[in-house]
């Protein structure tokens, strides 16, 4: 299967939003968020379908994936960690130091991946989900906190060591 990532055209972001809410339950969080927070939104494609999408926020020196999805019939094919290592790749030629991205207390099978991935555990932002307008539940747990994951961009020898 070939795939092919790119940027997304303003008039392709309609038909990703079934995709992108796989990652944000919310789809009025949703297009705030595609309003207000996203720099860029990305697709990812085989020869005939929509594989996946995700939203990127880069306004400083470091990035945040803020939705990243593979549409259901594709999960399992290691096409999510393609396209981390993508964005990955992408954020280094704009030259970002960190990479985020978060995902609920609640999530587990996202917890692991982005370790998977490389990431590392980064923060908590406690409280993240309050716009949800009734409890949500995940795992039997409920949806609460954003736990914050975070890939150092620089190469190994730029970073600081630790004695």
């Amino acid at each position: 299967m070939a795939i092919a990532i790119r940027q997304a055209r303003d008039d392709e972001l309609e038909a990703l939003i079934p995709i992108l809410l796989l990652a944000e339950q919310s789809e009025r969080a949703l297009r705030w968020g595609l309003a207000n927070l996203v720099d860029a939104v990305y697709r990812m494609d085989d020869s005939e379908h929509l594989v996946g999408a995700a939203t990127m926020k880069s306004r400083s020196e470091e990035c945040e994936i803020m939705e990243l999805a593979i549409a259901p019939e594709f999960q399992r094919q290691g096409l999510g960690k393609q396209f981390v290592a993508w964005l990955i790749q992408e954020a280094r030629a704009s030259g970002k130091k960190q990479m985020l991205v978060g995902t609920s207390n609640s999530s587990i099978a996202n917890i692991a991946f982005y370790q998977k991935c490389g990431f590392r555990m980064d923060h908590v932002r406690q409280d993240y989900f309050w716009y949800l307008s009734k409890p949500s539940y995940e795992n039997g747990i409920q949806i609460q906190d954003l736990l914050v994951f975070r890939f150092d961009l620089a190469p190994p020898s730029a970073r600081k060591k630790i004695n």
